[in-house]
């Protein structure tokens, strides 16, 4: 059979990889702490997560890195308090349900551009330096907000064209790249290490999130643990 339904797509869960993986990981560190046993503000912090954390942000090349219960929670939590109020959030119009989410509970002016399409791109960022003098000054921030591969259509994005219009449009730097690698993680980079990875775009994009529940087959859905990573 081919399996055209679950998220498994590297075959990690029924190997037995992940299992042993698992197992053996048990076996080093005894102490472990089954649950999270309070938030992260308080109690939720141990030294095992630190340590995660730390060995994520090597592998995907970023300055740091946090650990999310889920990949929605993760886009929610980047999309409803990053932004500033002034600031606005370009999005490809295809974007996953978690960041629409995000951003219904965020305080940034939203605006969608045709998918794919680097011509709506730029017009969309030229309009609002146009009709915002604060991003035309460098004052307010223009979030860009895309993913690797969609899952709408399976198609990924012209990466390298993105930044260029976004560099030529906003000379001042006021933009933060952003990209949900929930398809690309463990598939495509050095060892797996994303969609990002492998162009060698690190330093262009500030904020990636990773999920654990596609290629990494752990959980189905959205509802996995994600990594969000920043510059």
């Amino acid at each position: 059979m081919i399996d055209f339904g679950s998220n498994d797509s590297l075959s990690l869960s029924s190997s037995g990889a992940l299992s042993t993986a698992l197992l053996h990981e048990l076996q080093k560190n005894p102490g472990f702490t089954i649950g999270s046993t309070s938030s992260r503000i308080l109690d939720g912090t141990r030294r095992y997560l630190e340590d995660i954390e730390r060995g994520l942000a090597r592998f995907h090349r970023a300055e740091s890195a946090m650990f999310y219960d889920s990949g929605y929670n993760a886009n929610v939590a980047v999309w409803s308090p990053v932004p500033q109020p002034g600031d606005f959030v370009v999005y490809d119009e295809y974007v996953h349900a978690s960041i629409h989410d995000g951003l219904r509970q965020g305080r940034a002016i939203t605006v969608p551009f045709k998918h794919n399409d680097c011509e709506s791109l730029r017009n969309c960022l030229k309009d609002i330096q146009a009709e915002h003098p604060s991003v035309s000054e460098g004052k307010h921030v223009v979030f860009i907000s895309l993913e690797s591969f969609y899952s709408v259509d399976g198609d990924k994005a012209p990466i390298r064209e993105i930044v260029d219009v976004v560099r030529d449009v906003l000379p001042r730097g006021n933009y933060v790249l952003a990209i949900d690698e929930a398809h690309s993680n463990g598939v495509v980079g050095p060892n797996g290490s994303g969609f990002i990875c492998h162009y060698g775009l690190e330093g262009d994009f500030g904020i990636r999130t990773y999920t654990c529940g596609k290629g990494l087959g752990s959980a189905g859905g959205k509802n996995h643990h994600s990594v969000f990573l920043s510059l």
